[in-house]
Parts: structure tokens; C-alpha cells; sequence
């Protein structure tokens, strides 16, 4: 009886899609090998030999890991009402050879064996009740990696689109005066649009090459950018506005791709920022330098903000800029001017 009790339970542990690689039916398995452990244990009548010690150690080891798997793996009520059973039979198993010695052992050292098996079981269901944690914990960070990923490419495309959007708008709207070149004004407006499905596209393949590796809230090496992209925002914003734009981008020499990407969100955001809260302004100042072993990027304009500036209607607006800064260890800083404007400046450490 002891090795048809051995059989089932090594089975259920071990076999290849046993316990150890969680098969559909590794609770019911699990139940049947219990269950037949106390049976076999109730109906026993002898010997309590060595040989039967051996297969009871034995058996022990496989429904110790069987117990550990059935905690961690089921939903939580069938977990506990198996691993009930479970340490049913660890505990009650050392009775086939206590109760069956000869000389007969003593009441107390058979209930000391008892408690040992039953300490090893609540050793297993413990192991296994830890190892269901890790596993739960896992999973949450996975879902919040996933969550927050998705949520920055979110911003990020609602940005650059924000960015292409406005100037599309503030182009059809110049292209209403009188004595505008009509050409030049759709010609804007196309590029304009061609760079906002760009951005779409960009983020669609950013969504489907996402990994499970967590986000950190920061620029990563898939929104790599370059200080001629710098310019060429500064250069499209130039074209459409009627604004003197200035502009300084000094060498960076050469630069970490997430201090360029840095660099390119403050400005696109500032600017953004310009157009639809201060399209009165007649110069703005975009200057990027070094200060020792920062990078500073300022974006500086005289205009009078017609609404607050502090967030964008339906946007992420300052707020997720400066997650997007302090998560490269830098600083922003956004408020108004003197005389009169506003300036977005970040510290970004190199």
C-alpha cells in the first residue's frame, strides 16, 4: 500500500507537467493523492519496518512539494480547502509506523512525530503561501509597468501632436488675411500634418514593440532625438509665427540621447505653450547652454498670456514636464517674466 500511496503523490510533484509546471488539474490530482494518503494511513494495520520508513520519507518529500504548489497556484478557496487535506495527511502519515512498531512506542513519542510532520507541512504551506506573494507582486508591477508605459506614450503623443496641431490651426487662421501667400500657408499646413501622422505612427510602433520591462516616467532610447531636431522645432515654430524667434544651441559635446530628448520636450512644450497662450508676443528666446555641469534649456517670451499657463485644456501641460525633468535628476521652473511673459527654464545635470 505504501508504494501505490508513493506512486500517486511523486506523480502529482514530479511527472513532466506535475505540481512543479502547474498542469490545469493540479488541485484535483493533489486531492486524490491526499485523500489516498489518509485512506492507506486509516487502513493500515503493519509492519512498522524500516522498509515502510523508508517509502513514508519518501512519500513525505513529494507531498511537501505538492503542498507548496497547491498554496501558491488556485484561486484562494480551493488553495486552502486542498492544503487543509494536504496537511491532514503529512501530519497523520508517521501513524502507519508509530502505531505499528515492536516494541509499541510510547503515546508521546508518536504524537512528537506527528507534530514534527505537521511542522514540516506548515513549513511547506508557509513556502508556498510566500512564493503565491512574490508571485502576486510580480504581477502588480508588470500591470503598473504596462499602465505607466502606456500612459507616457500617451502624453507623449498627445504633445506632439499638440505641437503640429496648433500650428496647423494657427496657419489657417493666418491664411485668412488678406495678402497672405496662399501657397506658402498650405504648404505649412501639409508639412505640418504629414509630421503629426508621423507621430502617430511613431507611437502605434512604440505601443506594439512595448516590453515588460518597467517605465520609468523618463526620455528611453526609442524617443532618441537630436539637437538638429531642436532646431528644426524651433525653425518650424519660426515659419508660422509672427514672433522674432532667437535661438542658441550651443555644443553639447556630445550629449546622452536622454538629455537631447530632455532638451527637445522643454521646447516643444514651451513653444506649444507660446502659441496658444500667447500668440501676441513679438520675440521669443530659445536658448540651450552648458553651466558647468548642467545643461540649461530656457525658453523665454514677452507676450501677455490670455489664460494660465500652468496646464493645457485637455493636456499634461507643465506638470508632466517636469516629471519627464526630475526623471533625469533635473529641475524645471516655469513663471512669469520681467517686464512682462513668461519663462519655462530646466536644469538638467550631465
Amino acid at each position: 500500500m505504501f508504494w501505490l500511496v508513493v506512486s500517486a503523490v511523486v506523480a502529482v510533484a514530479a511527472a513532466p507537467g506535475g505540481a512543479f509546471w502547474w498542469p490545469r488539474h493540479l488541485t484535483r490530482g493533489a486531492s486524490v493523492a491526499f485523500g489516498l494518503s489518509i485512506v492507506v494511513t486509516a487502513a493500515y494495520r503493519g509492519p512498522g519496518d524500516n522498509a515502510g520508513a523508508g517509502w513514508l520519507l519518501l512519500e513525505t518529500a513529494g507531498q511537501l512539494c505538492v503542498l507548496a504548489q497547491v498554496v501558491r497556484r488556485p484561486p484562494p478557496r480551493t488553495a486552502v480547502t486542498t492544503a487543509v487535506i494536504g496537511v491532514v495527511a503529512v501530519a497523520g502519515s508517521p501513524l502507519r509506523i508509530g502505531l505499528w512498531l515492536t516494541p509499541p512506542s510510547p503515546p508521546g513519542e508518536i504524537v512528537a512525530l506527528c507534530a514534527v510532520w505537521a511542522l514540516m507541512a506548515a513549513a511547506a504551506v508557509a513556502l508556498g503561501a510566500y512564493l503565491r506573494s512574490l508571485d502576486r507582486e510580480r504581477v502588480r508591477s508588470v500591470t503598473a509597468a504596462r499602465r505607466e508605459q502606456r500612459l507616457r506614450l500617451a502624453r507623449d503623443l498627445h504633445d506632439w501632436l499638440a505641437h503640429e496641431m496648433t500650428g496647423i490651426v494657427l496657419a489657417a487662421q493666418a491664411g485668412q488675411l488678406d495678402g497672405t501667400d496662399q501657397t506658402r500657408t498650405l504648404r505649412q499646413i501639409e508639412e505640418a500634418g504629414t509630421r503629426g501622422l508621423d507621430a502617430m505612427d511613431r507611437a502605434l510602433r512604440l505601443l506594439r514593440s512595448a516590453t515588460d520591462e518597467p517605465a520609468t516616467g523618463g526620455p528611453t532610447a526609442d524617443q532618441a532625438v537630436t539637437l538638429a531636431e531642436v532646431g528644426a522645432v524651433v525653425e518650424r515654430f519660426t515659419e508660422s509665427s509672427r514672433a522674432r524667434v532667437a535661438c542658441e544651441i550651443a555644443d553639447l559635446d556630445p550629449p546622452r540621447p536622454e538629455i537631447v530628448a530632455t532638451v527637445h520636450r522643454v521646447v516643444v512644450e514651451a513653444l506649444t505653450n507660446v502659441r496658444r497662450h500667447a500668440p501676441t508676443a513679438s520675440t521669443v528666446l530659445v536658448r540651450v547652454a552648458r553651466a558647468g555641469a548642467d545643461v540649461v534649456v530656457e525658453v523665454t517670451d514677452d507676450g501677455v498670456a490670455r489664460s494660465p499657463r500652468r496646464r493645457r485644456a485637455g493636456g499634461t501641460g507643465l506638470a508632466a514636464l517636469a516629471d519627464w525633468v526630475a526623471a533625469v535628476d533635473g529641475r524645471l521652473t516655469a513663471g512669469p517674466a520681467r517686464p512682462h511673459g513668461w519663462t519655462v527654464r530646466a536644469v538638467v545635470p550631465t
